[in-house]
């Protein structure tokens, strides 16, 4: 006879508790094993997609020491053209379709969910993407990313942007109704605007000059502020992008469609 949690126990009985005892700790094991591997899949498919973000920022950041501000503004230019100008109209059906020659697995997902993505028929890849990610992505033009997915990558940074604007613009509302001024608006969208990736900096113009500008005014008058900031913020960014998506315009209201049209 045996002891186990107190209790007396025949040894037919122990060693049944013994087997159970086995069997559980088989099971955890197993549990453990498969947990591992969905760890291992799920670290590989973020190591890769790192490392291109990585390379992407290198890139970028070589690129940005070697133009002033306003060739980078002409370049962000062209390449938003490229993503959804003529160059793209012309061979929409190849783009729309374009798979990367690779064994990477993630990346031919990903490549093929993009794709879905411009035909309407699949969620955007880089949904929950942070807008410097999606600035990589979108300005990138190593080759490591296929051009359907650097179109879902700006229809989703357009998506974040226009959920900033009206954020600020409610805010500044606000603001304004209770102060007659909008200087802490003014500052916040100051830093905002400067904290973004300098090819979108050189995109926006001598956007500090109107920042400041409204700044010192000793009384902000919002019909002349809201055809002047918040139409830079809310409406050219719109305007500029538009011909851009106008492929994305298709979706479902309320998702892409919403950050692309003003």
């Amino acid at each position: 006879m045996d002891m186990i949690n107190g209790r007396i126990v025949t040894g037919n009985a122990f060693g049944a508790v013994t087997r159970i005892r086995q069997i559980e700790g088989d099971v955890n094991a197993e549990q453990s094993l498969v947990a591992g591997s969905r760890e291992q899949v799920e670290e590989e498919y973020l190591s890769g997609l790192a490392k291109k973000l990585s390379i992407a920022a290198e890139l970028a950041a070589q690129r940005d020491s070697r133009h002033s501000r306003k060739e980078l503004a002409e370049l962000a230019t062209s390449i938003i053209d490229r993503l959804g100008g003529l160059t793209y109209s012309l061979a929409k059906d190849f783009y729309d379709s374009q798979l990367p020659e690779t064994q990477d697995l993630e990346w031919l997902e990903r490549a093929r969910q993009a794709n879905a993505f411009a035909k309407g028929k699949a969620e955007n890849p880089f949904k929950g993407f942070s807008r410097e990610q999606l600035s990589l992505i979108v300005y990138d033009e190593s080759g490591a990313f296929t051009v359907s997915e650097r179109r879902a990558a700006l229809a989703e940074k357009t998506e974040l942007h226009n959920q900033w604007a009206q954020h600020m613009i409610e805010k500044m509302n606000v603001e304004y109704q209770q102060t007659r001024r909008n200087d802490g608006g003014l500052r916040e969208i100051l830093d905002f605007y400067n904290s973004l990736p300098p090819i979108e900096v050189a995109e926006y113009g001598n956007y500090e000059a109107q920042i400041m500008r409204q700044l010192s005014m000793y009384e902000v008058e919002w019909p002349e502020f809201d055809t002047s900031l918040v139409n830079m913020i809310a409406n050219e960014w719109g305007t500029r992008e538009k011909a851009s998506l106008e492929p994305f315009e298709r979706m479902e209201a309320g998702t892409a469609e919403e950050g692309m049209t003003e």
